[in-house]
């Protein structure tokens, strides 16, 4: 298996790291104190980082600031999901149904459902976004708390 790595960015000019390899720890709480000490997440109502990518799946932290709001671009788009609260409190939303998650909690959605997640206050999630096999030949939104 070929080992794939993120590349540097402006906001992150100091390497890659590998995002794709037979096994890739994930420190969760050190990826949160980086998220926090990033300049972005003092400027925006978010910061993410993906510590996971592969043709199947992807894995984001995302840290929201109280009153963020995610929510998928073109909900053709979105696959199978799940977002989980890490830390903090966030409500989130189905057409027809709301969940109030705290930490340790789990929200699981099927592939076209619309959604969307706020932050009831600063608020640390892991989101995994499953792609499914018409997906991969396609066009994949991830949801603009990643943007």
């Amino acid at each position: 298996m070929e080992v794939k790595y993120n590349d540097s960015t402006h906001n992150r000019p100091w390497g890659e790291r590998p995002v794709d390899a037979p096994i890739v720890p994930i420190d969760i709480h050190a990826y949160t104190q980086q998220l926090m000490e990033e300049e972005a997440w003092q400027k925006n109502d978010r910061n993410a980082i993906t510590v996971f990518k592969s043709e199947g799946i992807t894995v984001t932290i995302i840290a929201l600031h109280k009153g963020a709001e995610m929510k998928p671009g073109n909900v053709e788009g979105t696959g199978i999901m799940t977002l989980q609260v890490v830390d903090g409190h966030v409500s989130f939303r189905t057409e027809q149904e709301m969940l109030d998650l705290h930490r340790g909690q789990i929200a699981a959605l099927h592939e076209h459902i619309p959604y969307s997640a706020t932050a009831l206050e600063d608020s640390i999630c892991l989101l995994t976004m499953v792609r499914t096999a018409s997906q991969k030949s396609g066009n994949n939104d991830v949801p603009s708390a990643v943007h």
